[in-house]
């Protein structure tokens, strides 16, 4: 059986087109190196996006396994997992490799609608999974364009559609005995959506210390705050979340974001704003953290930070939402909607 997981960016069109037919009569596959199985690598970006593919090849239900998406390097090569990632171009690029290649038995889209031309291109030739996320307009009106859907909020819930949790690597992705440097954490690029001008604003409210990353120098005005922060490749997110107290998540328009699992993953109290569009479900009040709004997150934050010892993310997670677990769900739903796997 061979599995296709997909996350697109947007699709390239180069100035000097190519013969993308001509191209697939002459591209080689290398010979595939050794693999590594589910656990066996450290954290990476990707592992919640990946890991399901990993898993059908760790049980033997998958011998071949792609990642798909569209960049402007289009390159095409082995990952230390065992599946072969192609960089395409665009969906043209792709069409001509599916005459070559025939399609995936299973197929996984994962983001919005940048794929929505490729969902469309294997109806009726695969068994296909919409990993929906940040949904706008005409996406909120239904579950229509796959076999079946993984959604990021209840509000999308239908009876072809699973709740989605994105998998963590809880072998790596765990508590540490480690000093505790920080009050807070937040993991987030530093982008407006992401609104960190609320925690900045709560950390001068409550003078707790914090912690920003991947946040590049410049890029935040953090003065009269105890915030410090670490960019692009400068720190271990694993080492940042294990020194850290609690962990705050302040974008609205977010879809189920691996971070603020892999937060609880690392047993951290995790403080979420209550108008978030996905992922809700992770709070579980008193248990995994709290909900706050755009005006309450100095107050909830000094709420968690005097009652941290009576939460228990960790242990929720695990009850819950166990890596395996969560992935043989996943299984279990796609049969369950016609999958021959």
């Amino acid at each position: 059986m061979k599995v296709v997981i997909s996350n697109f960016g947007v699709e390239v069109f180069p100035q000097e087109p190519l013969d993308y037919e001509a191209q697939w009569r002459t591209i080689e596959r290398p010979p595939a190196p050794r693999r590594k199985r589910l656990f066996e690598l450290e954290h990476d970006w990707g592992f919640h996006i990946f890991s399901i593919g990993v898993h059908l090849l760790d049980c033997g239900l998958a011998d071949e396994m792609e990642f798909w998406n569209f960049a402007p390097d289009r390159r095409f090569f082995w990952h230390d997992y065992g599946f072969f990632w192609m960089n395409f171009h665009n969906s043209n690029d792709l069409a001509e490799y599916l005459k070559t290649s025939g399609p995936p038995d299973l197929y996984i889209q994962h983001g919005g609608i940048a794929g929505s031309g490729v969902l469309q291109m294997l109806e009726g030739l695969s068994f296909r999974v919409n990993v929906a996320a940040l949904r706008a307009e005409d996406d909120k009106t239904g579950n229509s364009d796959a076999e079946c859907h993984l959604v990021d909020d209840a509000v999308f819930m239908d009876d072809q559609s699973m709740l989605y949790v994105p998998v963590v690597n809880t072998e790596h992705v765990k508590p540490s005995n480690v000093e505790k440097k920080f009050d807070f954490i937040y993991l987030a690029q530093a982008r407006p959506s992401k609104r960190h001008d609320l925690i900045i604003e709560a950390a001068r409210e409550s003078g707790l210390r914090g912690h920003f990353h991947p946040v590049e120098a410049g890029e935040l005005e953090l003065d009269g705050t105890q915030i410090s922060r670490t960019g692009f490749n400068a720190a271990n997110p694993v080492a940042l979340m294990q020194a850290s107290k609690m962990a705050v998540y302040s974008g609205i328009r977010e879809s189920s974001p691996a971070a603020m699992w892999e937060c609880v993953a690392c047993d951290l109290p995790i403080i979420v704003h209550e108008d978030i569009e996905g992922g809700r479900h992770v709070v579980e009040p008193g248990v995994t953290g709290e909900l706050a709004n755009s005006g309450s997150f100095a107050e909830v934050m000094r709420y968690v930070q005097a009652r941290l010892h009576l939460y228990r993310p960790r242990a929720w997670l695990m009850a819950h939402w166990d890596t395996e677990t969560i992935l043989n769900r996943y299984l279990a739903f796609f049969r369950q909607m016609g999958w021959g796997g």
